[in-house]
C-alpha cells in the first residue's frame, strides 16, 4: 500500500475556513472519480498555528501505478492547479506499507 501525504500552507488574504472547505470538496470529490484512490481524507491543522502547515491530504493507493493514476487524472491536475493559486507552500511524503 501507498500512503501519500500532501501539506500546505493556505495565503493569508484569503479566509481560512473557506479555503479549506473548498480543499476538501476539490479532493474528496475525486473519490469515485480516480478508480485507484482506497482512501482520501482531508484534514485542517488545530496545533501551533504559524509553525505547521494549515491542512492536509491524506490517501493511499494499492501501489505506485494507483499513485501516478492519481497524479495525472485530469480531474486531479484541475484541482491541483485550483489548490497551488490558495496556499503559499507545499510539502508531501510518499511511502510504502
Amino acid at each position: 500500500m501507498i500512503r501519500h501525504v500532501v501539506s500546505w500552507t493556505l495565503r493569508e488574504d484569503l479566509d481560512r475556513a473557506a479555503s479549506v472547505a473548498r480543499v476538501r470538496e476539490l479532493l474528496t470529490g475525486l473519490v469515485g472519480v480516480v478508480d485507484s484512490i482506497r482512501s482520501l481524507e482531508v484534514v485542517e491543522n488545530v496545533a501551533y498555528p504559524g509553525k505547521n502547515q494549515d491542512l492536509a491530504v491524506v490517501a493511499t493507493f494499492d501501489d505506485l501505478a494507483g499513485l501516478d493514476e492519481y497524479q495525472f487524472h485530469p480531474e486531479h491536475q484541475a484541482a491541483a492547479a485550483e489548490i497551488r493559486a490558495m496556499v503559499t507552500s507545499r510539502a508531501a511524503i510518499d511511502w510504502q506499507d
